[in-house]
C-alpha cells in the first residue's frame, strides 16, 4: 500500500440498504499495511458469503491496491493471506467513523 492518497472502505452489510464506506485515515492505512505484511501466505479462500447480513469489507486505494477481508482470510489481487483472528478485517472496520457502523458487527469478528 501506498502511503500517499485517500483509501476509501466499505463494509458490505446489507443487500438492502446502501453499504457504508469511509475515508480511511493515514494513520489506519499504515497499520493495515503492517498487518497484511505479517499475515502468512493462505491457499484458502474466503468462506461462502451469505445473501443477507455481513459479508466482509474492503480496502480500496485506486491503483494502489484492493484488498477484501472476511472469514479470516485478506485477499488482495491473487494473493491469498491467513486472518485467523480477523485482525486486518477488526482494524479496518474499526477505521470507521464511530457510529456509522452497527455496534453488533464486532461481535459477529469473534
Amino acid at each position: 500500500m501506498n502511503r500517499s492518497g485517500p483509501c476509501q472502505a466499505t463494509a458490505f452489510l446489507s443487500a438492502e440498504r446502501p453499504d457504508p464506506q469511509w475515508k480511511v485515515p493515514g494513520a489506519s492505512v499504515r497499520r493495515l499495511e503492517q498487518l497484511w505484511q505479517q499475515l502468512p501466505s493462505s491457499p484458502a479462500t474466503p468462506p461462502q458469503r451469505p445473501a443477507l447480513g455481513y459479508r466482509g469489507c474492503t480496502l480500496n486505494c485506486g491503483p494502489r491496491g484492493r484488498w477484501f477481508a472476511y472469514g479470516g482470510v485478506v485477499v488482495a489481487g491473487d494473493t491469498y493471506r491467513n486472518d485467523p483472528d480477523r485482525s486486518f478485517e477488526r482494524a479496518l472496520l474499526q477505521s470507521a467513523p464511530p457510529g456509522l457502523l452497527p455496534a453488533d458487527l464486532f461481535r459477529e469478528l469473534r
